[in-house]
């Protein structure tokens, strides 16, 4: 048979569930010998498929999923181009091939059984990069680039929670009898079923929450106050350094079109669009002239735009001039 590298994910997952015929196992063979990398790929499912000492239980294979896209997600920070063949590879493993999965999985969570406190996982998204996860109650959460979430390893809490650092976009499973929480140092989100937008940059001095779906209750940290109730189609905006909230009415999808890999900006000013090109491409980028921080803009920019496109674009928009030297962009 021919084999193709795209298919490497299904013939590593048949190979080690022990599902390979003669044939497929040469021509896992030939791959391997195409290249180091190659064959570093295939060393590493084997390391951790022989880590598996036991099978594990249904509930410890949920957990398990999040674990290994932590892992697989995670080390595509290192090698951005591999992340998404790493996930396919995942995707796959988690539907036919569950054996593979309880393999990584016991490999990374083992310490974590060994113990009855509560213990916690990290996944971040990586630069230019959105992260999908799966939470083992049915929830989904995009993350987008440089945002971490941070979520139980085990179940001890008997509570749904997650703590968030940046920008992420929920869409909760509902569950009456068990709420779900979104915290973040300054402010925690309560949900029972919905879908919202949460933007809280640790340097930021504001934290955004939007609602799509359903209704959320927002409690600030400092206020003191009772939850705020929020809305379809409402944006609160906490600003930490005044302990100030405010309310408002917005289209709701455009503070989420990050999810398809795309800034959108409608009459942003060009502070705005700084801070979220910083964040993106991990730049410095220095303003000459401050009056163009009052600039406004309609556009859009795409993740997978390259730097010097991205800037393009800003400047056939506003005639703005700009210089790059290495990992800093100044504009005037």
């Amino acid at each position: 048979m021919d084999y193709q590298t795209s298919d490497y994910d299904q013939q590593i997952a048949a190979f080690l569930s022990g599902n390979s015929n003669p044939s497929e196992i040469q021509a896992l063979q030939l791959w391997r010998d195409l290249s180091a990398e190659n064959n570093k790929v295939f060393e590493e499912a084997v390391r951790v498929w022989e880590n598996c000492p036991k099978p594990l239980s249904k509930a410890e294979i949920e957990q398990d999923k999040m674990v290994v896209k932590g892992l697989i997600i995670n080390h595509s920070a290192i090698a951005q181009g591999k992340d998404r063949k790493l996930i396919k590879f995942l995707r796959f493993a988690a539907i036919l091939m569950g054996p593979v999965l309880l393999a990584v999985g016991w490999y990374i969570g083992s310490n974590n059984r060994s113990t009855k406190a509560l213990t916690w996982n990290s996944v971040t998204a990586p630069r230019k990069h959105i992260a999908i996860l799966n939470m083992a109650d049915g929830t989904e959460v995009w993350l987008n680039a440089g945002s971490t979430l941070t979520y139980p390893a085990n179940e001890i809490s008997g509570k749904r929670e997650v703590k968030l650092s940046g920008e992420g976009y929920f869409k909760v499973t509902k569950n009456a009898k068990k709420p779900f929480y979104v915290n973040t140092p300054n402010a925690t989100v309560k949900v029972l079923g919905t879908s919202f937008n949460m933007k809280a940059y640790p340097e930021d001095d504001r934290i955004t929450t939007t609602l799509e779906e359903g209704s959320i209750e927002l409690a600030i940290a400092k206020s003191g106050s009772n939850p705020y109730v929020i809305r379809p189609g409402e944006q609160a905006i906490y600003q930490l350094s005044k302990n100030k909230i405010s309310v408002n009415q917005v289209d709701a999808t455009l503070f989420s079109a990050w999810r398809g890999e795309k800034f959108v900006f409608r009459d942003a000013d060009l502070k705005t669009i700084i801070t979220e090109l910083e964040r993106l491409y991990d730049i410095k980028i220095h303003i000459k002239n401050h009056d163009l921080e009052k600039l406004r803009f309609r556009g859009m920019f795409s993740y997978d735009q390259d730097l010097l496109d991205a800037f393009e674009t800003l400047s056939r928009s506003v005639k703005i001039n700009y210089t790059i030297k290495g990992r800093e962009v100044w504009l005037q």
